[in-house]
């Protein structure tokens, strides 16, 4: 697996796009110190999830984009595609950043994807965690410089042996809980069964009272059942009269409704007989109303018919005169016709003579147009002929000048080689210098990083200790709300903690002041059932939550508006006695104030006592208010006196005090936490500032050596100049001779150029052919006016004669309208008259139709009156009938009530089997006498706590759960523990056999760069496989066996390139990218090193920055970065040989 191709657009100093195709072995990319090669490093970083400030030297992810430069402007967008490859597949990473916001967005074979899939994709193609390896100057020599612990981290992280620690971390992490599990679920089961002992007496009690109650239990199913059977008996014979009732009724419905109907259809008669009178009157009305409309209509129709004859005269006298004027105008148009043929053929004549004089003036001018092309082409000569002149002139001056520098620079030549050795040790004594200042850094850098990490490890154990408590917190409150208040009031307060929908607030009474411990069950006891009141702020918030109950069919809950509330106040005017007085409650609590009217209603006169005495003879003394006792004996004003104990008094109060205690814990946890995270930010602000400064240092460090290096070369320099000089003198002498001749050729091809322009012009000026052509001209526009006159006559002739045409068609349209406008009115004519003859025979016939009407509406009047009697008499004995059905049903109501009343109090308790079975010989009220003497001597029987049954019950279940529980956790436990001692043999298993191969390879490349001597990886001895640390130690040849740190820095770094290139191998890393690595190794080491990298190129793809001619000769393929304007870099192809 290799990168294949790196494409950069607009990425920090490269303005525009750039495309590097990389060897699958050696590439090499070379440049002068700022040109930009490390930007290429930072843009493989970044392709592949990188987004590190201080890796990629940056302060945001928008200093990646392009920044602009003298010939190219700023970029708004910033681009990175990586392309991977191997024998069968291949993969494009791109990754891109947009301007002004630093907007990031990855792409992977154009499939948009997380930086997470990036990891899984990276994983995939072996690019994992340190698989990928980036190797700079200082990251050689923090290698060595790194501890031991930290030496074994990052063997872990580069063998994949951090999975294991991961893994154990966490299966530990769930040991723990695991445990503390374990132990709670012992001492809950230990409290239930403490619980159990105590309430064996009143179980025993209470489960003697309850074989009384399953006796009576019979006795009450009995008396349900038979009052059932004979309820239903009696709704059974009701129905029976109901239904005869109700078949008389139906008689009688059938004969009211004949008679109604009869009634009605006599009155649609009558009706009818009314309308036909109203419609012949109406008819008779619209005959006369007709008669007079056609009358008016026949007078304007004869009017209509005289206008029109009279206009029709008119136009036929119009058409005759347009006809006269219509043949004036034909024979003018013939005229012009005759006169327009003549205009044509003289202008003919006169276009072909002047066709003729331009063909003529046309060769005329051809013959002057090559004259002066020509004359143009000499002139052009001339001119380069002059400017080679100038040339050559400028050329000998130059090399004339050359020549006499070339003698003085000779002359003045001086060696400086002895100047530059003294500045070359100069430089190599500070680079010294600042090596030793370096080690102090990188000293200080790594306790930081040490540091850094304990405080990492505090930091994730504050929050895991936040995160419990927080967890603590959450689980009480989930406990206090489900297990302790109303469901209702638990569903309102939950809906509007989760959102505003509701558009209502409420709160809970208990929730809305605090007291001390010790009141809770007073306060509890007094409040009852009104701790769980809910608190709102009007009754339309109040009915919000009501109606939000109802939809949601969850309960019933009790409100109490803020603007309803009238507070009240302790009795300050009542002297109480000295002794046994707590306080008045108001004053022994704290509440939020903007409820405190409302708990003033419900605690502002509340008085509380020490102990039940104190109480009665407070009210015996005339004390008005409410006392309660601290035992939680209430005594209310109206006269009632409650007390005893449960388990649930003080609960609720008592379990929101736990809840401050537990939330207190959880904010001074979280506090720590953001303590240490503010020293882990500081230390890592100081670690990263520290590894700035070491960065600073490499670069200083190459700048030294790349100063000494120039120096070297300015040393080569001077003496090939002083050969070149020697060179220089003759080729300026040959160059000379050269532009001599040439000087002579020239002054010959201009001097043969003069006579050529000299020579006098063969063609005359022809004034004959001019003036004859203008004439011509003249003539042609004469004819062309005349003819255009002609045109114009012509053409309004015509315009008159298709006027005139339009007048005469309009008047014959018009004659021939007028004449059927007459026509039509004759009709219209003709019409009328019929019209108003069948008008008046209708007229007589309506008069005799509504005579006739008159004798037969006297007799249908009668029959009318008559059924209007029948109809009365039959709904009065409806009506009758009907109120006898109404007793009947309302007795079957009264019944069938008290039957309902039955079912919803007895039939869930005592499911009715049906009438059939029951006893006939029982008596029904021997049988409720019998049952209230039982009720009797169950009240003897005394106050019984029958919740201890289902108690006792419950914890057995409890019990019996909590052991499966605690069977499970042991489980758990054991299997975790078998977890962590597999991830400890595994781990010590793989790390060791990796850390043995990596310990035999380095000492193999030691051997090979050192020229003999050994080096050894060595695991120190602790108590814990993972604590153990690995130290490096060397010989080189021809020393003693000795610590790392103490080699030479030739031979740190030389040690510390072994132990990488060992690293990589046996971890299989497909790629590396070596960042200078190089710079500090001398001529001999620096052989070893390149043809080791050539050696390990064949199986990892190697890319590296360097400046060494050696490290580049050993390349597959070699780029240059240059800076070709400030600002702006820019990738080129190299040589070896340009490298010199």
């Amino acid at each position: 697996m290799y990168i294949g191709r790196l494409q950069l657009k607009g990425f920090k100093s490269f303005g525009g796009s750039h495309d590097l195709i990389l060897s699958s072995g050696f590439t090499a990319i070379v440049g002068p110190n700022g040109s930009g090669k490390s930007n290429l490093l930072d843009a493989l970083r970044w392709s592949l999830g990188d987004s590190h400030p201080g890796r990629l030297r940056i302060t945001r992810q928008s200093d990646l984009l392009f920044q602009g430069s003298v010939s190219m402007s700023a970029a708004k967008e910033s681009e990175v595609i990586l392309q991977l490859r191997d024998a069968e597949r291949s993969c494009t990473i791109k990754r891109r950043v947009t301007a002004p916001d630093g907007a990031t967005v990855l792409y992977v074979n154009n499939d948009r994807k997380s930086l997470i899939e990036l990891n899984e994709i990276k994983r995939d193609w072996k690019l994992e965690g340190d698989r990928f390896a980036f190797i700079g100057q200082g990251e050689v020599a923090e290698v060595i410089r790194q501890g031991p612990v930290a030496r074994r981290q990052h063997f872990e992280t580069l063998f994949g042996v951090d999975v294991y620690r991961k893994r154990r971390m966490e299966a530990s992490d769930r040991l723990a809980i695991v445990k503390e599990e374990h132990e709670k679920l012992r001492n809950l089961m230990a409290e239930l069964n403490v619980r159990r002992e105590e309430i064996a007496p009143e179980v025993k009690k209470a489960a003697k009272l309850r074989e009384i109650l399953d006796n009576i239990e019979e006795k009450r199913k009995l008396l349900y059942w038979l009052r059932r059977a004979s309820s239903e008996k009696s709704i059974e014979d009701i129905e029976a009269d109901i239904a005869r009732s109700y078949e008389e009724h139906k008689n009688l419905i059938f004969f009211t409704k004949a008679w109604a109907k009869a009634l009605t259809e006599s009155e649609e008669a009558l009706a009818e007989s009314l309308r036909s009178k109203e419609q012949q009157s109406w008819e008779l009305e619209q005959c006369k109303k007709r008669y007079d409309g056609l009358a008016k209509s026949g007078f304007a129709s004869g009017t209509n018919l005289r206008n029109a004859k009279a206009r029709m005269a008119q136009a036929e006298e119009e058409r005759e005169r347009a006809k006269e004027h219509l043949n004036k105008l034909s024979e003018e148009q013939n005229t012009s016709s005759v006169k327009k043929k003549d205009a044509e053929e003289e202008l003919k004549k006169a276009e072909k003579e002047l066709e003729t004089t331009e063909q003529k003036w046309r060769l005329y001018n051809e013959r002057l147009e090559e004259e002066k092309e020509e004359r143009e082409a000499w002139n052009k000569e001339k001119g380069e002929l002059e400017a080679s002149l100038q040339q050559i002139k400028a050329k000998l001056s130059f090399l004339g000048k050359e020549v006499l520098e070339t003698r003085e620079k000779k002359d003045n030549f001086l060696d400086p080689r002895k100047d530059i050795d003294k500045e070359i040790k100069e430089l190599t004594d500070k680079r010294d210098a600042l090596l030793k200042e370096q080690e102090e850094v990188v000293k200080r850098h790594n306790e930081l990083y040490a540091s850094l990490q304990t405080l990492a490890t505090d930091l994730q154990r504050a929050r895991r200790t936040a995160g419990q408590a927080r967890s603590k917190l959450n689980q009480a409150t989930d406990s206090i709300y489900s297990e302790v208040y109303p469901r209702p009031v638990h569903y309102l307060l939950s809906m509007t903690q989760l959102s505003d929908k509701l558009k209502a607030a409420p709160r809970a009474v208990i929730d809305v002041f605090t007291c001390e411990a010790n009141l809770s069950t007073a306060l509890e006891a007094y409040l009852g059932g009104r701790q769980f009141q809910l608190l709102v702020e009007d009754l339309e918030e109040a009915g919000r939550c009501i109606d939000e109950l109802k939809t949601k069919s969850v309960g019933r809950a009790t409100f109490l508006p803020l603007e309803r509330c009238k507070p009240r106040f302790p009795d300050k005017n009542f002297k109480l006695p000295t002794k046994g007085i707590v306080g008045w409650a108001i004053d022994l609590i704290t509440v939020e104030h903007h409820w405190l009217p409302a708990i003033q209603q419900i605690l502002g006169d509340l008085l509380i006592v020490d102990a039940y005495k104190t109480g009665q003879a407070l009210v015996r003394s005339g004390f008005r208010g409410p006392v309660v006792t601290m035992e939680g004996d209430v005594f209310q004003p109206g006269g009632t006196v409650s007390g005893g104990r449960s388990q649930q008094t003080g609960k609720t109060l008592e379990l929101k005090a736990q809840i401050e205690i537990f939330k207190k814990e959880a904010e001074d946890a979280e506090r720590e936490s953001k303590k240490i995270e503010k020293q882990f930010k500081e230390t890592e602000q100081e670690e990263l500032r520290l590894s700035e400064k070491k960065e600073e240092y490499i670069r200083d460090i190459r700048q030294f050596d790349g100063n000494i290096a120039v120096l070297e070369d300015k040393k080569e320099s001077y003496l090939k100049e002083s050969k070149r000089m020697e060179g220089e003198k003759e080729r300026i002498f040959l160059a000379i001779k050269e532009e001599g001749v040439n000087w002579q050729e020239t002054l010959k091809s201009l001097s043969e150029l003069e006579e050529k322009w000299n020579r006098p012009s063969e063609i005359e000026d022809d004034q004959k052919l001019i003036e004859e052509r203008e004439r011509l001209r003249a003539q042609v526009t004469v004819a062309s006016e005349r003819l255009r006159s002609q045109f114009a006559l012509m053409e309004r002739v015509s315009n008159e004669v298709r006027a005139e045409n339009q007048i005469i068609n309009k008047l014959d349209e018009e004659i021939a309208e007028l004449d059927q406008t007459c026509v039509k009115e004759r009709g219209s004519l003709a019409i009328i008259g019929k019209s108003c003859l069948e008008i008046f025979h209708r007229r007589n016939a309506l008069i005799a139709e509504i005579d006739k009407y008159i004798a037969g509406y006297s007799g249908l009047e009668k029959r009318r009156e008559y059924l209007r009697k029948r109809l009365s008499f039959s709904e009065v004995r409806a009506r009758t009938g009907m109120e006898s059905t109404t007793r009947f049903e309302s007795k079957k109501g009264e019944i069938e009530r008290e039957l309902i009343e039955l079912k919803e109090t007895w039939e869930l308790q005592y499911p009715y089997p049906g009438s059939e079975g029951l006893p006939d010989d029982v008596n029904v009220d021997e049988l409720r006498r019998t049952i209230n003497s039982e009720d009797r001597k169950i009240k003897a029987f005394g106050e019984v706590n029958m919740g201890v049954l289902s108690e006792d019950t419950s914890l057995k279940d409890r019990l019996a759960f909590l052991g499966e529980q605690l069977d499970d956790v042991r489980a758990s436990g054991t299997e975790l523990e078998k977890m962590i001692h597999d991830a400890d043999r595994q781990a010590h298993k793989v790390f060791s056999d990796a850390l043995y191969d990596v310990d035999k390879k380095f000492c193999s490349l030691f051997q090979r760069l050192f020229g003999g001597g050994e080096a050894h990886l060595e695991m120190e001895e602790e108590e814990s496989i993972w604590e153990a640390g690995v130290d490096v130690v060397a010989r080189p040849p021809g020393k003693h066996p000795q610590e790392i740190k103490q080699l030479s820095g030739g031979e740190q770094s030389l040690a510390a390139i072994s132990l990488l290139f060992a690293s990589m191998e046996v971890a299989g890393c497909p790629i590396a990218v070596l960042d200078e690595v190089d710079a500090a190794l001398d001529e001999v080491n620096l052989r070893r090193f390149s043809e080791l990298t050539k050696e390990y190129a064949k199986n990892t793809q190697i890319l590296a920055m360097t400046h060494r001619r050696l490290t580049m000769e050993r390349a597959d393929v070699l780029y240059g970065v240059t800076l070709s304007e400030p600002g702006l870099s820019q990738v080129i192809g190299v040589k070896v040989d340009d490298w010199a």
